[in-house]
């Protein structure tokens, strides 16, 4: 198989090559964009995963460095080769050095009139903007990840901005989608009646995670449930303006959650991933609060069922939405 420079009857040929083998069943129009090699096959293989029960139009962008120029490619049976390649309904085109406006046109020229476009961006969107935001406008739905190259919060803070530019698209960040079972955890330190008052007299709130976005969206999330405001660095302040301190520490695996402490007036409850098994977490409470240990099961997702998650909930998420915008306040 060959590869060369894409030209317009190119293009042309493989449009009509994909109205010929248009699936009855097609649900949406997927873009999927890749810029590191090294996460490129587990990519490739969450993406069939989702159009085989979702059929799909998919758009493969490869920009990874290795790849030069714009290519589109098809793969094909025996000797036969060509530029251009369609696996289903797979086209792959790589453009590490073409221009935003070519890549945003000849994706263009690919999608189903009238499905959904959904835009997978695997890498650091904000790190190349203008094909990003040449991709996006096409899009009804953005899916990210705001942990997935970075610890840092740099990630973060670029989406809390881009997403309080009122885009109409709507946002997924597999960051955020992660947390479901810690959230369940933290419900459940204040499960039995004779605390939950508790709740509203924590002064203090600690988290530790491998990456900053984890642990900024779990204490955006509590925050805004809670009814408090970002009032300043790394400071909440809860309905009667008590400032509660928030201290996030980076350690340990990255996107993964390891330890979260709530200190509130008369009693501390803590969650820890145990030492010998990272799938169980350590629910403790101690001071006027306290109740004996219990072990808790992670539930975790594999990416392949959060990024089909992602994909298929269209609806907007409005307590994600508010949770950003509380860690874009927290970081300021």
């Amino acid at each position: 198989m060959t590869t060369e420079h894409a030209t317009p009857s190119d293009l042309e040929a493989i449009r009509k090559e994909l109205a010929r083998t248009v699936l009855s069943a097609m649900t949406m129009n997927f873009i999927v964009w890749i810029e590191n090699p090294e996460h490129r096959d587990w990519i490739l293989d969450a993406a069939d995963k989702v159009s085989a029960k979702h059929p799909s139009r998919v758009v493969i962008l490869e920009a990874c460095s290795k790849v030069k120029g714009m290519s589109l490619q098809r793969a094909t049976h025996g000797d036969d080769t060509s530029e251009m390649t369609v696996h289903a309904q797979r086209v792959t085109i790589g453009c590490n050095a073409v221009a935003p406006d070519q890549v945003r046109e000849t994706v263009h020229a690919l999608l189903v009139t009238g499905l959904p476009t959904v835009l997978w961006w695997t890498g650091n969107p904000f790190a190349r903007r203008p094909t990003f935001d040449a991709l996006v406008a096409s899009a009804e739905s953005l899916v990210v990840n705001t942990s997935g190259l970075s610890a840092d919060e740099s990630m973060v803070l670029e989406l809390e901005k881009f997403m309080a530019s009122r885009t109409p698209v709507s946002v997924r960040d597999i960051a955020w989608m992660r947390l479901s079972s810690w959230q369940d955890m933290i419900a459940q330190f204040f499960d039995n009646a004779a605390v939950r008052e508790e709740l509203f007299a924590i002064r203090r709130l600690r988290i530790v995670a491998g990456s900053d976005a984890e642990a900024l969206y779990l204490g955006g999330w509590l925050g805004s449930r809670l009814g408090w405001t970002a009032c300043g660095h790394d400071e909440f302040c809860d309905r009667q303006d008590v400032h509660i301190p928030f201290e996030h520490v980076r350690d340990g695996g990255a996107r993964r959650v390891r330890s979260i402490e709530i200190t509130t007036k008369n009693s501390v409850f803590t969650a820890n991933v145990s030492d010998g098994d990272e799938n169980v977490v350590i629910l403790k409470a101690t001071g006027s609060g306290a109740r004996g240990e219990r072990l808790v099961q992670l539930q975790s997702m594999d990416n392949a069922s959060l990024i089909e998650r992602a994909i298929l909930d269209s609806t907007t998420d409005e307590v994600f939405e508010t949770a950003l915008r509380m860690v874009g306040t927290l970081l300021a």
